[in-house]
């Protein structure tokens, strides 16, 4: 079925713009973007023309002893409507629902909730028990919605089973006595209040849920939609939430980005872009974020992040595990012209790169910092003699004993590192390869023109000749920007006086110390100046 849902105009001027969708919608935005107030709006503009049902982030969980028992009418006007009575009805919902304060009015619907579950579970075993006396023979018996949350609940809590018996809501562990509902956490409240809200709206309405991760592990909450959009495939979600990985989680949903609220039933918003290379959970933290982006490597959490994330305090650092994620990804954010309002750069370990190859990604926006791997950045000069200072040792001492492991190291398997930086070369020039034409000996003179570029001798002597260089110069700078080894940083924790792996743990406490500013007034001085 198509849904027409009447939004404010995307440019926050005057006015209105209809869409006519089957799809899930999820408007994401940060705090002070205005996203309950947008529900509501969207809530009252079409109410008149479909049922909605908005659930709220603001939500009152508490499961009374007992549910009061209703007729099925009068507990649905209750739930949906507010009211029971002859005066409820879709025009007093403002009122009787939302008591005229929707945006911050705290629903307190458990007991409505609970009263209707019940009552469609008595209707539907009174209209059975018609047909089958009508009939005569036995009548397959349908699933009310309380029989529904049941299976739910137990594909994703399958440690325990929830009843419902004499009004009342029961969970029960395996092993273990039953306890009511109201003792239940709040993961477990939510679950069964959101599940029980979704199904007991009408067939074709549409659902507006606020926050709809609220209360709920990352581990329950996309599982949790995916089944109630399942059973419920027959209306329409709207999630409004500002969490960009259940966004990301919505795979089949229509995705708008909230950008501003103006005031006054005014938005900017717009649909997120979408991109052949970036995934879409990236696309949703770019857009939301109002700085200028640096993509690194390392995940969230490693060494990269950290340090970039202190020293370039005035950009958003993104992880993107490996340099080839960090180039592909600043290349593509480049070249989306729905993505616009932010620029992007990269910055990547020198890792045996020339600086022909340097130089051409600078040029796109991508560089490298002066050091072969992130963690020799830890053992440049300045920070050895913060740690050894730290550590009350002698500064010059200390370099000088750095200094001469790492050339003893560097000569103990000097013939790796140099086959490597070479191999390195002869990679990045295959990589150059082109066709010269659409045919077959097109294919073979473009690979016979890459192969006559790459003089695999010259090649190996350069890079002989890169490292003799450093080792004869005795510069630190120089070692550290050629020499190849992930542990290198923490290799020298013996020399400290710490145990293996000491040095690495000491410099990030110091990182988080009185001495960061020190630190990373060191660390810039060698960092590359983006812009």
């Amino acid at each position: 079925m198509n849904f027409k849902i009447i939004l404010p105009k995307s440019d926050g001027t005057q006015g209105t713009e209809s869409l006519q969708t089957s799809n899930n919608l999820v408007f994401v935005g940060s705090n002070g973007a205005g996203k309950t107030r947008l529900g509501i709006w969207i809530e009252q503009q079409i109410q008149n023309q479909l049922t909605v049902h908005r659930i709220s982030a603001q939500k009152a969980l508490s499961i009374p002893e007992y549910a009061q028992l209703k007729t099925h009418e009068q507990a649905e006007k209750d739930l949906l409507w507010g009211r029971s009575d002859e005066h409820g009805s879709v025009e007093r919902k403002f009122y009787d629902r939302w008591g005229n304060n929707p945006a911050t009015q705290l629903l307190s619907d458990y007991d409505k909730l609970l009263s209707l579950l019940f009552a469609k579970d008595i209707e539907r075993d009174r209209l059975h028990t018609n047909n089958t006396r009508a009939q005569q023979e036995y009548i397959p018996v349908p699933d009310s919605p309380i029989d529904v949350i049941k299976k739910i609940w137990t594909e994703i809590m399958p440690q325990r089973e929830v009843f419902f018996e004499d009004g009342k809501v029961l969970v029960k562990k395996e092993g273990e006595a039953s306890y009511h509902g109201k003792e239940m956490s709040d993961g477990e409240r939510v679950t069964l209040y959101l599940i029980g809200q979704c199904l007991c709206a009408p067939s074709n309405s549409v659902i507006i849920i606020d926050e709809p991760e609220i209360h709920l592990h990352k581990s329950l909450v996309y599982k949790l939609w995916n089944k109630i959009e399942e059973v419920a495939g027959n209306k329409l979600f709207i999630y409004i939430t500002h969490d960009l990985d259940f966004a990301s989680s919505r795979s089949d949903a229509t995705k708008y980005w909230i950008k501003k609220f103006l005031g006054s039933d005014h938005w900017e918003w717009s649909e997120v872009p979408s991109d052949d290379v970036l995934p879409s959970d990236l696309v949703l933290e770019i857009i939301g974020n109002r700085k200028n982006i640096i993509f690194c490597e390392g995940d969230n959490g490693s060494l990269d992040t950290t340090v970039y994330q202190l020293a370039y305090p005035e950009y958003h650092i993104i992880p993107r595990g490996s340099c080839h994620k960090v180039i592909e990804a600043v290349r593509a954010l480049r070249q989306n012209e729905e993505i616009h309002h932010v620029n992007a750069y990269g910055i990547i370990d020198s890792d045996y790169r020339d600086e022909e190859e340097k130089e051409i990604l600078q040029g796109q926006g991508i560089f490298t910092i002066p050091v072969s791997e992130i963690e020799n950045l830890f053992c440049i000069e300045p920070l050895l003699r913060i740690v050894a200072s730290h550590l009350r040792l002698n500064e010059e001492e200390i370099v000088q004993q750095v200094k001469n492991f790492f050339i003893n190291a560097l000569n103990s398997e000097i013939n790796v590192q140099i086959s490597s930086k070479a191999e390195r070369r002869i990679q990045y020039l295959l990589g150059a390869y082109s066709k010269t034409e659409n045919t077959i000996q097109g294919l073979e003179n473009g690979l016979a023109n890459t192969l006559s570029r790459i003089d695999i001798n010259s090649i190996f002597q350069e890079s002989r000749r890169v490292f003799e260089r450093a080792i004869n110069s005795r510069n630190l700078d120089e070692i550290l920007l050629h020499y190849n080894r992930k542990s290198l940083h923490n290799r020298i924790s013996g020399i400290f006086e710490l145990s293996n792996g000491g040095y690495e743990k000491l410099f990030i406490r110091l990182l988080k110390s009185e001495k960061q500013g020190e630190i990373l007034q060191a660390l810039r001085r060698y960092l590359p100046r983006v812009e």
